[in-house]
């Protein structure tokens, strides 16, 4: 049962950084951890290379030192201090040891000095392939992010949805369109439209009347025809006599 909830806390914490975790930010971080592990790489290989060199100083002046009491003890026999010549070469002697174990450090040191150049070397490398890589991850992930905001932006003008503010307006305005057209056909059958209609039918009487006129004027109708008064029958009137 503990094992169980441990598994349960540990997938609820895991899923929890998981989501908080930011691919350009982390990535970023891992260049620069990557990138400040150069200097402390640099700083070791120069403390080899700083053995090396102080090893082959030393074999230098050993192979000096070695040289000047060969020197030295051809001159005491020469003059016939041989007690001296003996100290001297008990001193060469333990020169020439000491040059041994210097040159076999020094070997050590050169060889060291090479793997660590090689070292630095491969990691160097290593790791502008691995920035390489993390920058082209981090593109990835700027793109992805712009994606994302796109379609965020894209859903909230989601064409189609009822809540959208542009196609409840122009179902409001196509309502209120259909009302006023409405209104306008039922005002147009009323008394309005009939008086209309009767201006319309009297304006036209008149033209008539006037063209007649214009006509007898010019002598264009007969003698005694009636006006356009007198040819209009009373349909009124006429419904009485019968």
């Amino acid at each position: 049962m503990l094992q169980r909830l441990w598994q349960v806390i540990r997938s609820f914490f895991g899923r929890l950084i998981r989501g908080m975790e930011d691919p350009e930010m982390l990535l970023r971080q891992y260049i620069d951890d990557m990138r400040s592990k150069v200097p402390k790489l640099r700083a070791v290989v120069a403390e080899v290379l700083a053995t090396e060199y102080q090893l082959r100083d030393q074999a230098d002046q050993l192979r000096k030192k070695i040289a000047d009491l060969d020197k030295q003890i051809i001159s005491a026999l020469k003059l016939g201090y041989e007690e001296e010549a003996r100290v001297l070469i008990a001193a060469k002697n333990e020169a020439e040891e000491s040059l041994q174990d210097t040159l076999d450090q020094l070997a050590s040191a050169e060889k060291a000095s090479q793997q660590a150049r090689a070292a630095l070397d491969d990691y160097q490398r290593e790791m502008q392939r691995k920035i390489a890589e993390a920058q082209r991850l981090i593109g990835q992930a700027q793109m992805a992010k712009m994606q994302e905001e796109l379609a965020h932006a894209m859903a909230a003008f989601n064409i189609g949805q009822p809540s959208d503010v542009l196609e409840r307006m122009r179902a409001k305005v196509a309502e209120r369109a259909s009302r006023a057209k409405a209104r306008v056909e039922v005002a147009t059958t009323g008394v309005d439209s009939r008086l209309a209609e009767i201006r319309k039918a009297t304006a036209q009487l008149g033209v008539e009347e006037q063209l007649l006129q214009y006509k007898r004027q010019l002598g264009m109708l007969p003698a005694g025809e009636p006006t356009a008064k007198e040819m209009q029958p009373l349909p009124e009137q006429t419904s009485q006599q019968s």
